[in-house]
């Protein structure tokens, strides 16, 4: 059976990133019955153990964290000025291998070649973007609205 996955703010509006962090610290501190403070780890401030830069480094690339991810699909949808838009990834090591789009927008054809872009594209919100900015040479007279998907999309799955 597949567990349930959504986003925290579809489910509490409002909740920010350090209430889920403190959540999570407390929840850590009950189970061990101990309080303790953190440490913070990163590229400029790494702690003074065997192979530890090494193992931060993989850990932190992109293969780690998402080419060897369980397949997955995430539904986005948003309501803009121009239309509706719902679009449909189904993701696999990383890859989009499968894009549906569907608008009730008055000129569909962009977001139609978006579809058919995303098609192997890696699933990482700078290549997304790259994606939908590329659409500007073909549909300039839907700059404003790309550009808005553009982010949107960026945005939502970073």
């Amino acid at each position: 059976m597949r567990g349930r996955v959504a986003n925290l703010v579809e489910l509490l509006p409002g909740i920010t990133h350090q209430q889920v962090c403190e959540a999570i610290q407390e929840a850590f501190f009950a189970h061990y019955g101990e309080r303790v403070e953190a440490e913070v780890i990163s590229p400029e401030k790494m702690p003074d153990l065997p192979n530890f830069a090494a193992t931060f480094a993989r850990q932190s690339s992109w293969e780690w964290n998402f080419g060897q991810a369980p397949a997955f699909s995430h539904l986005l949808d948003e309501r803009f000025t121009w239309g509706g838009v719902e679009l449909h990834f189904d993701v696999e090591k990383g890859h989009i291998t499968r894009t549906q789009i569907f608008t009730d927008s008055l000129n569909p054809a962009p977001l139609e070649a978006l579809a058919a872009r995303l098609q192997g594209c890696l699933y990482r919100a700078d290549m997304l973007q790259q994606e939908c900015d590329a659409l500007l040479v073909d549909f300039p007279e839907q700059e404003k609205a790309l550009r808005e998907l553009s982010a949107w999309i960026a945005g939502a799955v970073r």
